[in-house]
């Protein structure tokens, strides 16, 4: 993928601001492939899915969010960035567990626990299913955590490769709390599935139900040059809405009934959701939801969503990305990965009488 260095449709776009990155800028097809992780182009059927509950439509809230930079003002956290290691499908994995050990220790057990930061580093050195530096896909991710589990950063550090050597037991899979011999602080996956079901069975009510009732989850988008760009934002209104040039799309939308192949190769984590009117002007989707009467106004659903190119990215490592229309796939193949509290570490914490 080739980027036009001369930024043309700087003129054009009135509410965000191209960045001068050089680390972007002279970059190869194959370094670009890099940060986004490669990924085949593997097609499947059509085949009609089942209609959401209606309740649940009618109970999800307008806005909704785990914590993010847009709804407050004081939030603070360390986003990651994969630079130049295709490793999104690991640190958004890993990231969404992090999250649903904090939330499902609370809902569940009344517990407060601060997780550690979990090793993105050990999923790209260790995991049989993937491809290291060269990608992977959030399911497969849930499944090596869901076997062998995963353990703490501070064991090993996100190195920007996939060479460092393994310092896990992978020699048996811990599934029935085999304990490995040489780290004893593991976390395991419980259950680990696409959102309804199967790949491309999912849409943005489940998605969002999921969500409000669980954790943030994994999605994958066709993230293109366009979307690069959006590097320190100050704006927090913009609602990322630029249509993939070729979607590559086999079949018809999800929101539209049926399920189907979608290009993606990037993995992101939404962590809630909202809605805000927003002028025409600042429009250039013209399939955007408009249910307003205002004719110089529309408004427009978005996912609040994490990416894993660090905190100068979008408006401090968050965007708004348009929902409800499956923009760049987004709403095509989205991963829940529920944390396991019988095994591992967690199952320590809840038989303590305190915790540390």
């Amino acid at each position: 993928m080739k980027r036009d260095n001369n930024n043309n449709n700087n003129n054009n776009n009135k509410y965000f601001r191209f960045s001068n990155l050089q680390k972007i800028y002279g970059s190869t097809q194959t370094h670009l492939r890099d940060i986004y992780g490669r990924s085949g182009e593997r097609k499947y059927g059509c085949r009609k899915r089942d209609i959401l509950n209606l309740k649940i439509r009618l109970t999800l809230p307008k806005q909704f969010s785990w914590g993010d930079p847009f709804n407050d003002e004081n939030f603070e956290e360390n986003v990651d960035d994969q630079k130049d290691c295709g490793s999104c499908y690991s640190i958004s994995s890993v990231y969404s567990l992090e999250r649903r050990f904090e939330i499902l220790f609370w809902k569940k057990y009344k517990k407060k626990v601060n997780m550690p930061r979990l090793s993105h580093q050990s999923i790209l050195s260790c995991s049989p299913y993937n491809q290291g530096c060269d990608g992977g896909y959030p399911f497969l991710v849930g499944k090596h955590m869901y076997e062998y589990g995963i353990i703490p950063e501070q064991y090993m550090h996100y190195e920007n490769n996939d060479y460092n050597n393994c310092i896990m037991d992978m020699g048996n899979y811990n599934h029935l709390n085999k304990q490995n011999r040489n780290i004893k602080e593991i976390y395991y996956v419980s259950d680990y599935n696409y959102i309804n079901g199967c790949y491309e069975c999912t849409n943005e009510y489940e998605m969002m139900n999921e969500i409000i009732l669980n954790g943030p989850i994994v999605a994958a988008i066709n993230a293109t040059s366009e979307l690069l760009n959006f590097y320190n934002i100050e704006d927090k209104n913009v609602v990322y809405d630029i249509l993939p040039k070729d979607t590559h799309q086999v079949c018809d939308v999800p929101n539209k009934g049926f399920n189907g192949w979608q290009q993606t190769n990037h993995a992101i984590n939404i962590v809630g959701w909202g809605e805000q009117i927003i002028n025409q002007d600042k429009i250039k989707n013209d399939d955007a939801n408009n249910n307003n009467n205002d004719n110089n106004h529309k408004l427009v659903k978005y996912w609040i969503i994490r990416n894993t190119w660090g905190k100068n990215w979008g408006y401090k490592g968050y965007l708004k990305f348009q929902r409800g229309i499956n923009l760049a796939g987004i709403e095509s193949q989205a991963v829940y990965i529920d944390p396991d509290f019988s095994r591992g570490y967690p199952k320590n914490i809840l038989q303590s009488d305190s915790l540390e």
